[in-house]
């Protein structure tokens, strides 16, 4: 008998338009375009921002369909709502004064890197205190504050033992977007006890000092969170 093929299913990713249409909200609710409320063109735009056209007319057309932006044929797009509240699925774009999809690319960045080095060169200190932390963060009846604290304490711990003092430092300047954006989404479903398991996969590695797996699973852990992120997002979008 033909063995049973396993479904592809396409990796969903944060999109740049998402980040576009975040920070364009964030300069709208600033009052930057003025009483006037009018728009510089989708051309114009797209230069200030550095990005391609398209991008930046996926995130005018994000932003019209919430009521923010309204676009009014042979005059230009003008500001419709500029003290309206953000919707929830523009909202979980942001992680402090900087969007998602900017954290998520640091991330994908440093944690994979920090992983490998670690597991190359981490102490049984280093691994004691890891093993602590996620001993922790499986307490019941845990709040999405502690559990937010603990994850980013075991990444912390992983930058650590990379033994490189610039990369533990620089990931320390990711706290406070990390637990802005994290306290947004760690109430999904099965979001904490996935982040676990994501963290026990990269210590297991770390443990068995093999770097090509403890980055492996860093960059899994990264997908699986932009994942549930791009889910949840899409209920909105389908609303």
């Amino acid at each position: 008998m033909p063995s049973k093929k396993t479904q592809i299913v396409p990796v969903q990713q944060l999109r740049l338009s998402d980040a576009v249409a975040a920070q364009l909200q964030d300069l709208i609710q600033s009052g930057h375009f003025g009483a006037e409320g009018r728009l510089p063109s989708e051309r114009e735009l797209a230069e200030q921002f550095g990005v391609g056209r398209g991008s930046m007319r996926e995130a005018m057309r994000r932003l019209e369909a919430l009521g923010i932006l309204v676009k009014n044929h042979g005059i230009g797009t003008f500001v419709a709502n500029p003290n309206g509240s953000r919707s929830t699925d523009i909202e979980l774009l942001h992680a402090g004064d900087v969007t998602a999809l900017e954290l998520f690319q640091v991330r994908y960045s440093v944690e994979p890197l920090a992983a490998a080095m670690a597991a190359e060169r981490r102490t049984a200190a280093d691994v004691r205190g890891m093993e602590a932390t996620l001993a922790k963060s499986l307490r019941r009846a845990i709040t999405p504050e502690e559990f937010v604290a603990l994850d980013f304490e075991f990444h912390s711990q992983v930058a650590a033992a990379s033994r490189n003092r610039l990369l533990a430092r620089m990931y320390q300047h990711v706290q406070p977007h990390h637990a802005n954006y994290s306290l947004k989404v760690v109430s999904f479903p099965d979001r904490m006890e996935r982040a676990h398991q994501g963290h026990a996969k990269i210590l297991q590695a770390i443990i068995a000092s093999d770097e090509r797996v403890a980055k492996k699973e860093a960059l899994a852990h990264l997908r699986s969170a932009e994942r549930d992120l791009m889910r949840e997002i899409a209920k909105y979008d389908s609303l």
